[in-house]
């Protein structure tokens, strides 16, 4: 075995003691000899940007050096003010706005981040214009919704640098969405149909409650089951921390108590068989019979059903759960239900709720525009159309007649 050795003003009177180092073909190497560069000598112990370390023979002499020196190096970022200051700033989970994303956001704008310092580590965001972001877009434009995530995180992060003195303005905000970002689909009536048919309870159950709340799937799988008598079932938002009490409708209703009657079979079944009962509040669980410690999990059960062959006409039409949302939320505003609404029980602002009912919104305008003329058409119908609805018409020979002989006329 071979070993590797940093050691200063070697030969001489005023040699260091040896630092053992990784292999030279090895990233850790080059990392190493960074710090080796800036290491100082005090007396007996060392010291690497101010900060004392262990002695160099201990097992946490490397690990304490390189978190002083990775802190060093955010410190020079800070200074730099570069893309790679202003990424590893914002995605820290000391920084507020961070802390309060959902955790599946932050793990997406993570990959957004690291595409960022991959692209412009050291360029400054006070030099990006409009034109640099909306390239950057354009290059990922083969998958909308990861360029619309790109463009959403980046976004978002130079505006929250321009009070942080990265930069002035946010060039982002005049940049254009990438069309097709949004996968989802409000879901037909074939989806149900084959979800009734061959899904099991433990995945329709969520999908039924997704369709009748609106809620984002993470926060389904987090509700309780409701007490005897409830009108109400209480749904917090994990990506706004905030609640929204749902009123149970009627048809909803019998799906809850079946849930609940199986949850109670199951816990019968295990303690005939001489196992603990499991005891949740969880309205949605596994198919072991246990709550869901995490959104992944249940994605992990859903994405095994939709590779089925029942499944194959899902993957085809791109009808994803989410979809169930949008069905929601076009749903109550088929009946009527105002924007404020709509997202007092969905938990969306008025711009999403705009946004997710928009074809509804369009067809809703359209069908009183028409009844409006329905109604008023007296005042505004042209003569030549009663004539012509008065005019005793022959068989097309003579249609055609008529309307060469007015054109000849002109």
């Amino acid at each position: 075995m071979e070993y590797y050795f940093y050691t200063r003003h070697r030969n001489t009177p005023e040699a260091w003691p040896s630092i053992g180092v990784p292999h030279p073909l090895t990233r850790e190497f080059q990392d190493a000899i960074s710090i080796c560069g800036h290491l100082e000598r005090e007396d007996d112990g060392w010291k690497l940007h101010g900060a004392a370390l262990p002695d160099h023979k201990a097992d946490d002499f490397w690990p304490t050096a390189h978190k002083v020196h990775a802190a060093w190096h955010r410190r020079q970022h800070e200074d730099a003010k570069d893309f790679t200051a202003l990424v590893d700033q914002f995605n820290d989970d000391s920084n507020p706005t961070w802390a309060k994303l959902a955790k599946s956001t932050r793990l997406n704008y993570r990959r957004s981040g690291e595409m960022i310092k991959a692209a412009w580590a050291f360029d400054l965001p006070s030099e990006l214009t409009a034109v640099d972001a909306q390239q950057a877009i354009d290059a990922l434009a083969d998958t909308p919704a990861t360029a619309n995530q790109f463009r959403a995180y980046l976004s978002r992060l130079m505006a929250w640098g321009v009070p942080r003195g990265f930069s002035a303005t946010n060039p982002v905000q005049f940049t254009d969405k990438i069309p097709g970002g949004e996968p989802w689909t409000p879901w037909p009536d074939w989806a149900f149909d084959v979800l009734f048919e061959h899904a099991p309870f433990n995945m329709l159950m969520p999908a039924i409650s997704a369709l009748f709340t609106g809620q984002r799937q993470t926060d389904v799988l987090g509700m309780e089951r409701p007490k005897l008598g409830e009108g109400v079932i209480a749904v917090t938002a994990q990506k706004t921390k905030t609640t929204v009490w749902v009123p149970i409708h009627s048809s909803y209703r019998p799906w809850l108590q079946r849930a609940e009657a199986m949850y109670a079979a199951a816990n019968e079944a295990r303690v005939a068989a001489d196992k603990p009962a499991i005891v949740s509040k969880a309205l949605h669980l596994g198919v072991k019979g246990h709550p869901y410690k995490a959104a992944d999990g249940f994605r992990t059960e859903w994405q095994k059903m939709m590779d089925t062959p029942p499944f194959q006409r899902f993957r085809e039409e791109r009808i994803v759960f989410h979809g169930l949302r949008k069905n929601a939320v076009i749903n109550l505003l088929e009946v009527g239900c105002t924007e404020a609404e709509v997202g007092s029980i969905t938990n969306m602002s008025p711009k999403m709720v705009q946004h997710y009912g928009k074809d509804v919104s369009k067809r809703r305008l359209a069908v009183n525009a028409m009844k409006r003329l329905e109604e008023n058409w007296d005042s505004v119908a042209p003569r030549f159309l009663e004539q012509e609805q008065n005019a005793n018409w022959k068989p097309a020979t003579r249609i055609g007649n008529r309307w060469a002989k007015s054109y000849r006329e002109k």
